[in-house]
């Protein structure tokens, strides 16, 4: 019996905060005055009058015009994505190839070229306060995780070239060579 009423005020607290939630607030604060209401400007029809047969066909439904500023996307959210656009959890954990050679960033290519170096693999990004990607790092060099370091690179000294094999697929690649990277201090984030 004590469980049932255990449970039963359980569930009334509970329940509380949630059909309060829906509840208006009526309340003024001193000096202010309180939100006027104003009658709907037409009255119900008698039910007697509006009833219809039950086999009358159904008055077609009315749709309300649509209120603009609940269809218009808020400022800031208003932004589609364009063909070429690059998703960030596509971009980290994509190799990153070094080109002793200029490549085309143009060029559309079926497997890494012969002259390409796997580096390493991008760890993450670097932002700047204003949102621009400044950087990727790589994570180079060790063996099996051992060694291993961080090395940024400056977004703008990347190339993205696509995959002809894959329409979504893409190479990164870097114009550098592997020893040029591997002697790059470790990348440290500064103190915030």
């Amino acid at each position: 019996m004590t469980k049932l009423l255990a449970s039963t005020a359980l569930i009334a607290m509970l329940a509380g905060p949630a059909l309060a939630q829906t509840a208006t607030d009526t309340t003024t604060t001193p000096g202010t005055a309180a939100p006027a209401t104003t009658a709907p400007a037409t009255t119900a029809p008698d039910a007697a009058a509006t009833t219809a047969p039950m086999d009358a066909e159904a008055p077609a439904a009315t749709t309300a015009a649509p209120d603009a500023t609940a269809t218009a996307p808020a400022a800031g959210f208003g932004y589609t994505a364009a063909a070429g656009d690059l998703s960030a959890e596509t971009f980290i954990g994509k190799r990153l190839y070094a080109a002793e050679t200029d490549v085309d960033p143009n060029a559309t290519v079926n497997a890494a070229g012969d002259d390409w170096d796997d580096i390493g693999e991008i760890s993450d990004l670097v932002l700047s306060k204003d949102g621009k990607v400044e950087a990727v790092l790589v994570d180079i060099g060790g063996f099996l995780g051992m060694g291993e370091k961080s090395v940024a690179v400056a977004m703008d000294q990347l190339h993205i070239i696509r995959d002809g094999d894959s329409e979504n697929d893409y190479f990164i690649v870097f114009n550098a060579n592997r020893a040029a990277l591997e002697n790059a201090p470790a990348f440290e984030w500064a103190d915030m």
